[in-house]
C-alpha cells in the first residue's frame, strides 16, 4: 500500500469518524456515561430547542451537526484507559468510546485496504491525522497566549485528570489502535495473497507478448509493400516497359536505362 493511498485512506477515515461519533452520542448515551449521569438526554433538549425556534429542516440539520461535534469532542477528551480506571463497571461507556473507532477503521479499511498491513496503516493514518489537527493549534495557543493553554490544561485536568495534550493524544492513539485490530481483520478478508499477485503479473506479461506478436506480424507486410512500390517506379522513357533492378538497357526497345 503506497503512501499516497495511505494518506487518501487516512483522510477518508477522518471524515468517517465524525458521523460514527454521532452514533455514540445519539444511541449509546455517551454524554450521560462520561458525566456519570449528571447530563442526560441532551439530544432531546437540542431537538426541543430547534422545534421551539421553528427552524424545521434546518433545525434537524443543526441537531445532527451538534450531535456529531459533541460526540467527537467527548471521544477525543476521554481516553479508553480513563473509562477503565474511573468507570470500570460502566460497560456501555466503554462501548460508546470505542465503537466509533471500530466502525471507522473497519469501513475505511474495507474501502481502501487489500491486506492486513494496509488495514493497520489506514487506522494509524487516521490517528496521526487527528493528532496533528489537535496538537498544532494547542502549540500555537501556548506560544501566542500561554494563559489560554494553562486554562485549557486546567479544564481538561478537572474533567479527565490529565492535561490537554496527554488526554487528547492518548484518546486518539488508544482508539485508533483498537480500531486497527478490526481494520487489519477487514484487510485480511480482502487479501489475495502472493498467488493473486502472480496471476496479475502473468496477465500483464501475456498482454505485452500479444502486443509484440501483432506488431511483428504486420511489420514484414509493410516492408514488402514499400519495396514493391520502389521497384515499380522505374520504367523506360521510350516505350514504357518496366525495368528490373539488374537491367541497364530496356529489354523491349534497347533504350538506355
Amino acid at each position: 500500500m503506497g503512501w499516497g493511498r495511505v494518506i487518501k485512506s487516512g483522510c477518508a477515515g477522518m471524515c468517517c469518524l465524525i458521523p460514527m461519533a454521532y452514533i455514540s452520542f445519539r444511541f449509546l448515551n455517551l454524554t450521560e456515561g462520561v458525566t456519570g449521569g449528571l447530563i442526560a438526554n441532551i439530544d432531546d433538549a437540542i431537538a426541543n430547542l430547534m422545534s421551539a425556534l421553528g427552524l424545521g429542516g434546518l433545525g434537524i440539520f443543526i441537531q445532527f451537526l451538534a450531535g456529531m461535534l459533541i460526540g467527537i469532542v467527548l471521544i477525543f477528551l476521554f481516553p479508553i484507559h480513563w473509562c477503565l480506571f474511573y468507570r470500570p463497571d460502566d460497560v456501555m461507556l466503554l462501548i460508546a468510546i470505542t465503537i466509533p473507532w471500530i466502525l471507522c477503521c473497519a469501513i475505511t479499511s474495507g474501502l481502501f485496504a487489500h491486506s492486513p498491513r494496509g488495514g493497520l496503516h489506514t487506522s494509524l493514518a487516521i490517528g496521526i491525522g487527528y493528532a496533528i489537527i489537535f496538537t498544532v493549534p494547542y502549540i500555537i495557543l501556548a506560544i501566542a497566549f500561554p494563559l489560554g493553554a494553562v486554562i485549557l490544561d486546567g479544564l481538561l485536568w478537572g474533567l479527565s485528570s490529565l492535561p490537554y495534550l496527554v488526554a487528547v493524544l492518548t484518546a486518539i492513539f488508544e482508539g485508533c489502535l483498537v480500531g486497527a485490530v478490526f481494520g487489519a481483520f477487514i484487510g485480511s478478508l480482502r487479501y489475495k495473497g502472493k498467488e493473486g499477485e502472480q496471476k496479475q503479473k502473468k496477465k500483464k506479461v501475456k498482454v505485452k507478448k500479444e502486443v509484440t506478436k501483432t506488431s511483428e506480424m504486420f511489420l514484414p507486410e509493410i516492408v514488402e509493400e514499400k519495396t514493391i512500390n520502389l521497384t515499380s517506379m522505374d520504367t523506360c522513357s521510350n516505350c514504357g516497359a518496366k525495368f528490373t533492378t539488374d537491367d541497364l538497357f530496356c529489354t523491349n526497345c534497347g533504350a538506355k536505362k
